[in-house]
């Protein structure tokens, strides 16, 4: 178990256990962290020179929109995760766009195959899954686009 967790380049899925612990899937495999999944994401923003709130506010101006924003963690390395519902709810899980290989429906959710062939299934609607993806994606060209100006 971990005390510390930082959002990286290998990170792929955040999923609360309870609302002290929270399972992080890696690329190189998976963590317990004693932290609830929305301090993780906070602390993860504050470790590369920013706040949640921050990030939030940022998302917020390059896409024009408040509900259930990705947040750029990362700048630098253009890392980008986004939330399932809204990231008040305990039962918030975060997905980082850049390790998403594909996804599709399953029977009632939605199935997400990440970069290292892991398979996970959400409790998010398709729908909603394919519109977090847009946006995420979305904040990650409007990002690169400003940077190229």
């Amino acid at each position: 178990m971990l005390d510390e967790y930082y959002v990286n380049a290998d990170t792929l899925l955040i999923v609360p256990i309870n609302k002290n612990k929270t399972k992080i899937y890696d690329i190189n495999g998976t963590y317990i962290v004693k932290k609830n999944a929305f301090d993780i994401v906070d602390v993860s923003c504050q470790y590369y020179g920013s706040s949640y709130y921050g990030r939030y506010v940022g998302a917020k101006k390059l896409l024009e929109m408040d509900y259930k924003l990705p947040i750029i963690v990362d700048e630098v390395k253009e890392i980008v995760i986004f939330p399932t519902c809204s990231p008040k709810l305990a039962k918030c899980c975060w997905i980082c766009v850049n390790n998403i290989d594909n996804y599709e429906k399953s029977k009632k959710y939605s199935k997400i195959r990440f970069v290292n062939k892991t398979i996970y299934e959400l409790q998010i609607s398709f729908n909603s899954l394919e519109n977090q993806i847009m946006r995420a994606t979305m904040l990650v060209m409007r990002l690169k686009r400003r940077k190229n100006q």
